[in-house]
């Protein structure tokens, strides 16, 4: 049967925290989904521990790996979304573990022509450190949450007021303000006939933390696809871990300047490179 959603996991060599993944995703309220591990260059023991594991679980895994040379993230997002099966992508960074409705979450908020961007919680180093996967099979994800809530009030760690969930479309409209940007890369989804419209990910992002998601915002948006962020809902569990700094930002900055001044939508540095020239 074909999935409803393709899980795209953007991962490298972090097995633990994989694996923690893959046992909540076990407990998702929907089932009719499948795995792809977008893997920027796992070492051999870590490929070699996904091969032994990936056909324990109740749905389908794709592993698509290429060789380490260096931060890829961009172009194996570019070919998981080409072998994704679905009509509807998720993708979600390997150091966050899925609320067990968010897939459902995301499924019931999807719609043509938008982007649904989540938001994640952070938990506190304590509680991220001493996760397992026997914890995860034991269901602590859903016995902390005024942890997690202390852990906001006393500054221990930010945005863990997403962490309350409201469901009902009445209390979000009387609540919530619907903000239309603010796609992060670790958590959002999107038709596959729409990202496919702008050529998917710009792989000529090779660092991290700059522009390599917030470009493809953009280009989404010239063509009228717009992000709807879901604050309380499509809930998910971040790693605590330093912020990731990049060396190579103002190479980052170019190609986001480049790509706005000559207003692209289409890279030509993405999944379809037939337009690229010798001197491109």
């Amino acid at each position: 049967m074909k999935p409803s959603i393709s899980l795209i996991i953007a991962f490298y060599n972090d097995i633990l925290w994989l694996e923690m993944i893959l046992e909540q995703l076990k407990m998702q309220t929907f089932k009719n989904f499948e795995v792809v591990i977008a893997d920027d260059g796992s070492k051999a023991e870590v490929v070699q521990r996904i091969n032994q594991i990936k056909d324990a679980y109740p749905f389908p895994i794709q592993h698509i790996w290429h060789e380490d040379l260096g931060w890829r993230k961009d172009i194996i997002l570019n070919k998981a979304v080409v072998a994704s099966q679905a009509d509807y992508i998720v993708i979600i960074d390997g150091d966050c573990i899925p609320h067990r409705k968010f897939l459902q979450d995301h499924w019931d908020f999807k719609q043509e022509g938008t982007i649904s961007a989540g938001r994640r919680v952070t938990l506190p180093k304590k509680i991220s450190d001493s996760l397992t996967v026997e914890k995860i099979n034991n269901k602590i994800l859903s016995h902390i949450t005024l942890r997690i809530l202390w852990a906001g009030i006393v500054k221990e760690v930010r945005h863990t007021e997403n962490i309350i969930r409201i469901r009902p479309i009445w209390l979000r409209k009387m609540f919530l303000k619907q903000r239309t940007h603010g796609l992060l890369g670790c958590n959002f989804g999107i038709y596959k006939s729409d990202i496919l419209k702008v050529n998917g990910f710009d792989e000529r992002y090779l660092a991290p933390a700059t522009g390599e998601d917030t470009d493809l915002e953009a280009r989404l948006n010239r063509i009228g696809i717009r992000a709807h962020v879901h604050k309380h809902v499509m809930t998910q569990f971040h790693k605590n871990h330093p912020l990731l700094m990049n060396r190579w930002e103002a190479d980052n900055e170019k190609i986001l300047q480049y790509n706005k001044d000559n207003n692209i939508s289409f890279t030509p540095w993405g999944i379809d490179k037939s337009s690229l020239t010798d001197s491109q």
